[in-house]
């Protein structure tokens, strides 16, 4: 494919080498090219773990690459947040040709506000968004969130969950027999106007993958965020840069505590104002502009 486009201009989204290396011997044939393409890196605030992604760039010879053969790296986030350039040890040459771009922002939602409170079935009561992603490991979060809804003595809220499409059968199962109990809770597998339903929410709970946190924050939500455990230290280290910043709530991830979560939701639903983004979200416009010069030369 590459010898086929003999392009002027490569991108490549999160792996500099490929998965498992297998780009390498493409970048090492464009680079042999007389005049050479520009090539670009593309990067999400955050990778993996400090730890985790050395070794990774280390075992797949990810950092002579960086210095000798990417002409621009992009990262679709916020130094603040989280600063990979030293997190990852980046050698001064790929850290002079770092950008950091801003956070991407969602599609614009097909609903209105108004439109989602009416067709959950809202009425006046505070609407709750939770969401676990793709759902495949999403069961003790989505159990923790329900079993505070057990407590009589809490003011009723309506609450939005969207359980994912990969949450397992027997667990999906489990989260439908809790909720024949509970009032004010409608589940769905998946809603692709999610955006809407978070635009609308009075409050927000969520993993803490990119797109989750970055869609609540970009709608002047406060999300509060139970992060993936275990697995990457990504989400954890995402959710607690953005609280940083006074734009999430951390809840957990180890242990995942009924009280503790709930504490936060009524926090939130009780708290004046909505928090003003502190971050950018051109994101998109950014890298279009670092690409348009690269193309051009």
């Amino acid at each position: 494919t590459i010898q086929g486009f003999d392009p002027h201009l490569v991108v490549v989204d999160h792996a500099p080498a490929g998965l498992f290396r297998e780009l390498a011997p493409s970048l090492d044939w464009l680079r042999r090219r007389d005049p050479a393409p520009s090539l670009a890196l593309l990067m999400r605030d955050i990778t993996f773990g400090p730890e985790q992604t050395r070794s990774i760039w280390t075992n797949e010879g990810v950092y002579p690459l960086l210095e000798e053969a990417y002409d621009r790296i992009l990262v679709y986030g916020d130094r603040r947040i989280f600063d990979p350039i030293a997190a990852y040890q980046m050698s001064v040459p790929a850290s002079s040709r770092t950008r950091f771009c801003g956070y991407l922002a969602p599609s614009p939602p097909r609903r209105s506000p108004a439109q989602v409170r009416d067709e959950v079935g809202a009425g006046t009561l505070p609407l709750v968004a939770v969401s676990v992603g793709g759902g495949g490991d999403g069961c003790v979060f989505l159990r923790t969130y329900l079993a505070g809804l057990r407590d009589g003595s809490r003011a009723p809220v309506l609450s939005y969950v969207v359980t994912g499409p990969l949450l397992p059968e027997q667990d999906r199962d489990e989260i439908i027999a809790m909720t024949d109990s509970l009032p004010n809770v409608r589940v769905v597998d998946f809603d692709p106007d999610f955006a809407a339903v978070v635009r609308a929410a009075d409050a927000v709970v969520c993993m803490g993958g990119y797109n989750s946190i970055v869609e609540s924050v970009y709608f002047g939500k406060r999300p509060i965020v139970m992060p993936r455990v275990p697995g990457s230290e990504e989400q954890v280290l995402r959710a607690e840069g953005f609280s940083r910043l006074g734009l999430a709530t951390v809840v957990g991830p180890d242990p995942l505590d009924v009280s503790a979560l709930w504490h936060a939701i009524d926090q939130e639903l009780n708290r004046a104002g909505v928090p003003t983004p502190t971050v950018n979200f051109d994101g998109l416009e950014c890298i279009a502009r670092e690409l348009a010069s690269l193309a051009t030369g």
